[in-house]
């Protein structure tokens, strides 16, 4: 079955010690689930990927699966080492994740299209799971773009792309390409966007701290109005910083930050929490499970 519904790009939980917290990612899960969410995107961008080593990042995956929340997994699996990719999409069937999704190698820019369809189709190859491309261009500076795709569409483990461009132009041209496969959003303004378009869902950061909002949007899209008003909350803070420390202050976990990135300072963690309090009501917010 190709991923379909709200999932969460779910921040991976470190302790003071900056080491991963099992028992946090489990409570964040099991809460998720209990809101209604569809799935989770472990190890993404907002899992801050880039930051473990593989060996950290085949342990994630691990306790993710472990955590049997019922939620329909998705495993990141962004490196640019092949050998890395490989071991990951290994690791995610064998811990019975749905899905992978698989960003371009990300620091070879200039790479030509040709080696990046090698890299993707030697992914493809390999997996035992539907393989979902990342086009996050702002990030990775290299686009999921027509040349690429046409050059490896017609195989047959490619399941669909998450597109987290935020760019309306993208989101026509990709759904449109995917229409028979997954075509997943990547951005909360987008969500109504994308379901009128034809596209199979979302993978958002506000559905980490507001799934229920998130979930209500894809069956009601007046709901897309208040779903913005989170979304501009945190990114008013940073997105990543604003969704870990919304975590924190629910006591979900510690959500600490390895460098370079940043946690959000004290008071205004304060600040935006009572901002988020006011638009996301008791029974819908994140609490230990």
């Amino acid at each position: 079955m190709l991923p379909r519904g709200a999932y969460s790009p779910v921040p991976t939980p470190l302790d003071h010690r900056l080491e991963f917290d099992a028992t946090a990612l489990g409570s964040h899960f099991r809460w998720l689930s209990g809101q209604g969410l569809d799935g989770a995107l472990v190890l993404g961008t907002n899992g801050e990927f880039p930051s473990f080593s593989l060996a950290e990042r085949l342990r994630v995956a691990e306790a993710a699966a472990a955590a049997d929340s019922g939620l329909r997994l998705m495993l990141g699996v962004g490196s640019c080492a092949l050998v890395e990719v490989k071991e990951m999409v290994s690791a995610a069937a064998a811990n019975g994740y749905d899905s992978v999704l698989c960003p371009p190698p990300f620091y070879f820019r200039a790479a030509p299209v040709a080696g990046i369809a090698a890299f993707f189709n030697q992914v493809l190859d390999h997996a035992e799971v539907p393989v979902l491309l990342y086009h996050i261009p702002q990030v990775t500076g290299v686009p999921i773009s027509e040349e690429l795709l046409d050059t490896i569409d017609a195989h047959p483990r490619l399941a669909g792309v998450k597109d987290s461009s935020g760019d309306l132009d993208d989101l026509a041209r990709l759904s449109r390409r995917f229409a028979e496969r997954a075509y997943l959003v990547g951005t909360d303004r987008l969500v109504t966007a994308c379901l009128r378009a034809g596209g199979s869902g979302s993978v958002s950061a506000a559905a980490s701290v507001a799934p229920a909002l998130v979930g209500a949007a894809h069956h009601d899209f007046s709901v897309q109005e208040r779903l913005d008003a989170v979304r501009g909350l945190l990114e008013a803070y940073g997105l990543g910083p604003s969704v870990k420390a919304i975590l924190r202050r629910s006591g979900v976990g510690n959500y600490a930050t390895r460098p370079p990135l940043v946690g959000l300072e004290p008071e205004r963690v304060e600040q935006l929490w009572e901002a988020y309090c006011e638009l996301v009501p008791p029974n819908a917010r994140p609490s230990l499970c």
